[in-house]
């Protein structure tokens, strides 16, 4: 049942929809706007259209009731022409809007009169006059609303001078009232209709200056998203280009490298016996530039393809990753005689390619730095924060002064000299690179001397989401 219920909500929705999108696009011009408040008036008098028809068929019922036990068969015949002609206003396309408004006015109000006619004049005939006339104040654009005081003075003269001829009108019920009592209903049927034309446009002065306000920001708005977007597309196309750039001179700049590397190298042992010790140093120092030079061209090639994350993330054993970081450095942890070891260690739903780097590149860097005679003690924890994962990387390393905590996840910033420790000054950045692309941070705590911890956060993602 349930199930039928929410069904027949769906469709009843739908179908409001449609009809709702049906009056709007029929009724509402459409184009640049040029006043907001005319254009507020334009919409509620187009939402009126909306939903005056389904309230015409309730208000039917009455109609058809009053018919039945006065037998003035007129009233019905008013109500259904009443209504044909909203229909034919509502639905009918290529009408102007101004012209759509006065024929709805000229019917309602026609049932004003009709009302008075055939029901007396107490009640229901004049309250309805009163609201087409404030209903009039609202949609008519400037001194327009002048009209409905016109309207009523009309109607109440000539009313006036029916009771005064002595007409009862024609219907049984109507309330017989005299000539005096006339005047008084009419007098103060007009006195609210000018407090209403006077009193609504000195409220709308305020409307007037907010919807301007607001219809300007919304301009300045539009043109400030227009702006960005252009700007966005620019920033796009300029990092697709220095993306592309960087991968093709890295690639084309690969080539000389080993080149040089090579002939250098051929130079060395084919012509050992006429150099001396000191050329011996220059061919020396020449490879070691040109494998550091090869190294960074490498590493920059790998910072440029880090891209932002669009793969969908699947399931990633960080101990494994942990392991598999052992493996590929697993010369360098048993030259230096390094203790490698982790705590409990997640399985988390992320990108394992990405982590890889990230967890070889803190590891790497543990190493790198480690003191002198010091076997190195690398540890990583991690630590469920509820909504992301926090890992810690911990060394007894040489340790980093406070001051260049920030400096050290700029490209290419170094530290020490090159003959000290070797590197290109990318490994951080590129792990700062990833770590933001998922979503996390990176900081690190470290006094010299005493070690370094490195912390990253990963927040947690689910298949469903």
């Amino acid at each position: 049942m349930k199930k039928e219920h929410s069904v027949d909500e769906s469709l009843v929705e739908r179908a409001w929809k449609k009809y709702r999108y049906h009056v709007f696009s029929t009724c509402l011009e459409t184009g640049k706007i040029k006043d907001p408040l005319n254009y507020w008036r334009d919409y509620l008098f187009v939402t009126t259209l909306l939903f005056i028809i389904p309230l015409c068929l309730i208000t039917l019922i009455p109609g058809i009731y009053l018919s039945y036990i006065t037998s003035l068969n007129g009233l019905i015949v008013a109500d259904g022409i009443a209504i044909a002609g909203l229909l034919l206003i509502t639905h009918l396309p290529g009408i102007r809007l101004i012209i759509r408004k006065w024929l709805f006015i000229g019917i309602t109000y026609g049932i004003g009169i009709v009302l008075i006619y055939y029901l007396g004049n107490f009640g229901p005939g004049l309250l309805y006059l009163l609201a087409i006339s404030v209903f009039m104040i609202l949609v008519l654009p400037g001194k327009s609303r002048w009209i409905s005081l016109y309207l009523n003075l009309a109607s109440c003269l000539i009313f006036g001078w029916l009771i005064q001829e002595g007409n009862p009108f024609q219907s049984q019920y109507a309330a017989s009232v005299d000539i005096k009592t006339w005047v008084a209903i009419s007098a103060n049927l007009i006195f609210l209709n000018v407090v209403f034309i006077v009193l609504i446009p000195i409220l709308f002065k305020g409307l007037q200056t907010s919807l301007e306000e607001q219809y300007s920001l919304q301009k300045a708005l539009e043109r400030q998203k227009d702006a960005l977007k252009r700007s966005l597309a620019e920033v796009e196309s300029k990092n697709e280009e220095l993306e592309h750039f960087t991968y093709v001179a890295s690639h084309d700049l690969q080539e000389p490298l080993r080149m040089v590397t090579g002939f250098l190298q051929l130079i060395e042992k084919r012509y050992a016996n006429l150099i001396d010790e000191k050329g011996k140093s220059y061919i020396m120092h020449a490879v070691d530039g040109a494998n550091r030079m090869r190294q960074l061209i490498l590493d920059l090639l790998k910072y440029s393809r880090i891209q932002t994350i669009q793969d969908p993330a699947h399931e990633v054993d960080m101990s494994v990753l942990w392991e598999e970081a052992k493996i590929t450095l697993a010369e360098e942890i048993e030259t230096l005689n390094a203790e490698v070891t982790h705590g409990p260690l997640p399985k988390i739903t992320s990108h394992s390619s990405f982590l890889s780097l990230v967890i070889q590149n803190l590891l790497g860097n543990a190493l790198k730095y480690s003191k002198k005679d010091v076997p190195p003690k690398i540890h990583l924890s991690s630590q469920d924060q509820g909504s992301k994962w926090l890992f810690q990387v911990t060394d007894n390393g040489i340790g980093i002064h406070p001051d260049y905590f920030q400096k050290i996840f700029v490209l290419f910033q170094r530290l020490h000299q090159k003959d000290k420790y070797q590197g290109t000054g990318m490994g951080l950045a590129i792990v700062k690179k990833i770590i933001e692309n998922l979503g996390g941070e990176v900081w690190l705590e470290s006094r010299e001397g005493l070690g370094t911890s490195f912390y990253f956060t990963i927040p947690k993602i689910y298949p469903n989401n």
